[in-house]
């Protein structure tokens, strides 16, 4: 019994088993989280689905696109102290398949004269071998 289970990890570490979805999932809201805070929305608009269709929900408004969102981004958050420190707190992620899940959590931002915090809700989904963000609905 004991060398049929070192076989079978042999195998996958040869044929290079891939991570836990949600683990690859989490890793996208923890770059984003390392980039928001190097100041770096570029990098942070990785973690989206680079697509027209990515869409962007909050503050009772919609916003299609990924251009269109860096954009907003880069007008809301011109420098390190409107981007202050980004925390972000999963709470869930439910694989709705294998190639979809919506994570819920909670965002914070620690700046120097306020701490805005809100929820957010996430479709993330597999697209071209990679997890994206194509659809996000935060509010505070």
């Amino acid at each position: 019994m004991f060398k049929k289970g070192i076989s079978v990890l042999l195998l996958c570490a040869a044929f290079g088993a891939n991570a836990v979805p949600t683990d690859d999932i989490a890793s996208i809201l923890e770059q984003q989280e390392a980039a928001w805070n190097r100041g770096d929305l570029d990098a942070y608009m990785q973690g989206y689905w680079n697509s027209e269709q990515m869409r962007f929900v909050s503050n009772g408004k919609f916003r299609y696109g990924w251009e269109e969102t860096l954009a907003a981004y880069k007008k809301h958050y011109p420098d390190k102290a409107t981007l202050g420190h980004l925390t972000f707190t999963i709470k869930e992620t439910k694989m709705l398949s294998n190639y979809a899940a919506i994570v819920v959590g909670r965002w914070s931002l620690e700046r120097a004269k306020d701490n805005p915090n809100g929820v957010f809700t996430l479709l993330v989904e597999k697209i071209d071998d990679r997890w994206v963000i194509t659809h996000d609905h935060s509010s505070d």
